[in-house]
């Protein structure tokens, strides 16, 4: 499967110096002359409407807006359920090496033309902690000026986009699971992780989160795009190249570990893998001592 492009590639996040959080005043509203810098604009609660050219959006907790330069809003909150907010402005430069005084948005685009910084403006978050807390810690970045603090500030809002253009392809997938069901398939994930040595029944994972096996197996497809059976045989594989390039365990050893069933198994399973047996990647400059 190819995967999209990141439409932000060769870009760089700067400080427009405007930013900060806040609950809107009793007679608030918003309404700037045209904006000279793109506006992250982000509700922690509060309702609201916001107006940006013929377009209408609501304004909830976990509404974030993308205002872009030229851009006039005009946003009014609910009096009975005051605004809270967080904003920051900033700009983007080009570090692609293409020609100077090319459009902005065009630098943007995706392989298909039709893309550009977040273009309906609005992304509707249901999972706010997380994105939250990278909200704060890049007000935070921005208050304390610490070494390297332009470079973190560009770290920090990529991670944010990232994770916008994320809830957007999630919203726009007829297949997208619940915030349960994603927790359920990240708790079984994290099992697999964990224990990689162990070969998991599909039973027991489907017990750890109280689903029926061929429930998990459905969502767990969904999620990553894999077999839950296909995903803990890369894993264990995973582990078994980590084990004979980084440690002195010899083949046997690995393969016992990670509980095969004996050493053809295990090898015919790597070389489908890697294309390559396990013998090829094992250490030969350290002697290997019996695995305990």
């Amino acid at each position: 499967m190819k995967e999209d492009r990141y439409p932000l590639t060769g870009m760089r996040f700067t400080d427009s110096t405007r930013r900060g959080k806040a609950r809107c005043e009793i007679g608030w509203n918003w309404r700037p002359a045209p904006l000279p810098d793109y506006d992250l604009w982000y509700v922690v609660s509060g309702r609201g409407r916001m107006q940006i050219g013929n377009r209408s959006y609501d304004i909830r907790k976990g509404s974030c807006f993308v205002v872009h330069p030229g851009d006039e809003p005009h946003a009014e909150q609910d009096l009975e359920d005051r605004l809270t907010v967080i904003y920051i402005h900033f700009n983007m430069e080009d570090v692609s090496g293409l020609p100077s005084g090319t459009n902005i948005d065009a630098k943007l685009r995706t392989g298909t033309g039709s893309e550009e910084l977040l273009p309906e403006r609005v992304v509707y978050l249901d999972e706010t902690y997380d994105f939250e807390m990278l909200l704060h810690r890049t007000l935070e970045c921005l208050y304390r000026k610490q070494l390297w603090a332009a470079d973190e500030f560009d770290c920090l809002m990529k991670q944010i986009f990232i994770s916008l253009y994320r809830f957007r392809q999630k919203a726009g997938s007829p297949s997208s699971l619940s915030k349960k069901q994603t927790q359920a398939v990240l708790r079984v994930i994290h099992r697999i992780h964990e224990g990689a040595w162990h070969r998991f029944p599909h039973e027991e994972l489907a017990r750890l989160v109280s689903l029926s096996p061929a429930y998990l197996s459905k969502i767990f497809k969904t999620y990553t795009g894999v077999s839950l059976k296909e995903y803990m045989t890369r894993i264990r594989l995973e582990r078994a190249m980590h084990l004979l390039t980084e440690t002195s365990m010899n083949v046997s050893q690995v393969s016992d570990a990670l509980g095969y069933s004996s050493i053809y198994l295990f090898s015919k399973q790597f070389k489908r893998h890697y294309g390559a047996p396990p013998s090829s990647y094992a250490l030969s400059a350290v002697q290997s001592r019996p695995h305990l």
